[in-house]
């Protein structure tokens, strides 16, 4: 089932997904096994019911609902991207589900206060200016002695990529400032919720539930830039950037050398378990 938010107003200052929504799977998707693995251990720690209420901020195209959803499970996602919810019906259709999706702003939910059991975030405040709105929106609609799970994905962190990749990251917002363009930061860092959190007086855990590796050429992750594939990408004036980009493809040559230079790493899926937050 969808429904259109009667509270929501799109905020301009979160980044929607509505441009990648047909590639998101194949350029953001979890290996074969991952996510099973990731199910199994959100299942784990909450131990649900037939009862349990899921909650979603930012459900996208249900890259974590969906397993959650087949099992047969109530689950309710909210995202600013209506492409990417289309991308998630898809996957619904012909399947028996307690699935309810929402078009609308993380800032100002659709629902009353302590409407779930369990709520779910990831990779989503680092694309909401007004995160600690989001943030705070997420604790209202959470029952008491309800269960929070954060993952802030890989931002604004290098455990996940290898210094040769952190190197490229770096150059090409060296090259951006060249041309007077600061790479734009629209939300929260993780240590920044996490520090939130914290004040108000939730007990954290980190849990790891799947670790895995990624190969990766540098000819690979320039041809991601090239096709603007990230969402730091999107607001890169168009002046500029075919300019950048030919600095970046010179600089990768000089830098790497072959374009076959090997950026593979050991990728991994970190949440943490907020506990005693409502």
């Amino acid at each position: 089932m969808t429904q259109p938010s009667p509270h929501a107003s799109v905020q301009s200052a979160t980044v929607s997904f509505d441009r990648v929504s047909n590639i998101y799977d194949s350029t953001r998707g979890l290996p074969s096994g991952v996510s099973e693995q990731i199910t199994e251990t959100i299942l784990k720690i909450v131990s649900p019911t037939p009862d349990t209420k899921f909650f979603e901020t930012g459900i996208g195209t249900g890259r974590i609902a969906l397993p959650i959803i087949q099992k047969g499970y109530s689950y309710t996602g909210i995202d600013i991207s209506e492409k990417m919810l289309d991308e998630l019906r898809s996957k619904l259709q012909g399947i028996n589900h307690r699935a309810t999706l929402y078009a609308g702003d993380a800032t100002n939910l659709p629902f009353s206060e302590r409407s779930f059991d369990v709520a779910i975030t990831v990779h989503v405040f680092h694309l909401i200016a007004n995160w600690q709105k989001a943030l705070a929106e997420v604790r209202r609609v959470l029952k008491p002695g309800g269960i929070y799970l954060y993952s802030h994905g890989r931002m604004n962190t290098a455990t996940d990529i290898t210094p040769a990749q952190l190197d490229f990251e770096e150059h090409w917002r060296n090259i951006l400032a060249s041309y007077g363009h600061q790479v734009t930061r629209f939300g929260a860092t993780e240590d920044e919720v996490l520090a939130t959190l914290r004040e108000q007086g939730a007990t954290l855990e980190t849990v790891i539930p799947a670790k895995w590796r990624v190969d990766l050429t540098v000819g690979e992750l320039l041809k991601c830039y090239e096709n603007r594939i990230y969402s730091a990408s999107w607001y890169i004036p168009e002046d500029i950037f075919p300019r950048a980009i030919q600095d970046l493809q010179e600089w990768t040559k000089q830098r790497f050398g072959s374009l076959d230079f090997d950026l593979s790493h050991e990728a991994r899926s970190k949440f943490t378990v907020v506990r005693n937050w409502t």
